[in-house]
């Protein structure tokens, strides 16, 4: 009996302390308290063809009046203010809020319930700049290790060369090409047909018109050839010479498809004379669009002079 004598003092001692605690927050929720409140700015009606890149605040203290019931959401997390840029003034790429033409502006950013009194900045500054689209040029960046054999003769394709760019106009100014992530792809044998994103520049508020291209890269199997091409030697009138080889050899890869189409008109070889050397250097100055590599069996050519 004891016991449940001391067990029932204890229940009403809870109901007593409980009721005290509600009672206690009932009156605080009912009470007016005037708070500082600090919020997040955070702007609105941003014309289409500008983008803020800066401001001078990010937050504002607010002092705000109100009943403990109403002002008890600001504590959880810190609040957001809006400010409409269409009611700030303009100059100079920068939107102006004053406490002496845009505090009332902000009366309305809250219910009835809660007053605002005062603003702890008297100017905030919101710099922009103009939003601009501009087309640049994609370029891919991939890395191609081709199985021995194999190689390409012919240039890349991507669905698009240029992408269109919206951001501000200053850095969109500063950017040349567009690359893409780099891709690396290894003992290649077979044509290549892959996405490619493209990779945006360490700059914020930009964006693409879209976000990847394909690449297609026609790849073929290869052999060596070798073809024996004359020299020509240019730029003499006045000298008596000789030299020596009359003819070089020109080494080079070709896809098995086109190794039978060349022949010795395709190539031309020339030497620039000069009356004060003994040996001058060769250069290949005409080749096919479809070899690749192609190398000289000498880089000079002895010249010597008679009279």
């Amino acid at each position: 009996m004891k016991v449940f004598s001391t067990n029932g003092k204890f229940n009403v001692f809870l109901v007593f302390l409980i009721l005290a605690i509600l009672s206690s927050l009932i009156g605080k929720l009912t009470s007016t308290y005037e708070k500082d409140i600090l919020f997040k700015l955070v702007l609105s009606d941003i014309p289409k063809d500008k983008i803020i890149y800066d401001k001078s605040h990010d937050t504002i203290m607010l002092k705000i009046r109100g009943y403990g019931f109403n002002l008890a959401k600001y504590y959880f997390e810190t609040p957001n203010l809006n400010i409409s840029v269409k009611k700030l003034k303009e100059s100079n790429n920068t939107f102006l809020w004053n406490q002496k033409e845009n505090f009332n502006d902000l009366k309305f950013a809250f219910d009835s319930s809660i007053e605002l009194l005062a603003v702890s900045e008297d100017s905030l500054f919101f710099y922009f700049d103009q939003y601009v689209s501009q087309n640049k040029k994609i370029i891919p960046n991939i890395s191609i290790d081709y199985e021995s054999g194999y190689d390409s003769f012919k240039p890349f394709f991507i669905t698009n060369e240029y992408v269109t760019v919206l951001g501000p106009k200053d850095i969109l100014d500063e950017i040349d090409y567009i690359h893409t992530e780099l891709v690396r792809l290894n003992n290649v044998n077979s044509d290549i047909k892959i996405d490619l994103n493209l990779l945006k520049p360490p700059y914020e508020n930009l964006s693409f018109d879209f976000s990847s291209v394909m690449f297609e890269q026609e790849v073929e199997q290869y052999t060596e050839e070798i073809i024996k091409i004359p020299v020509n030697v240019l730029g003499n009138t006045n000298f008596k010479y000789n030299f020596y080889p009359k003819e070089l050899s020109v080494k080079y890869f070709i896809s098995v498809e086109n190794y039978k189409k060349t022949s010795p008109l395709d190539f031309r070889i020339e030497c620039v004379f000069d009356q004060n050397k003994s040996t001058i250097v060769p250069k290949l100055t005409k080749k096919p669009d479809f070899i690749k590599n192609p190398r000289l069996s000498s880089n000079q050519i002895q010249l010597i002079i008679i009279e």
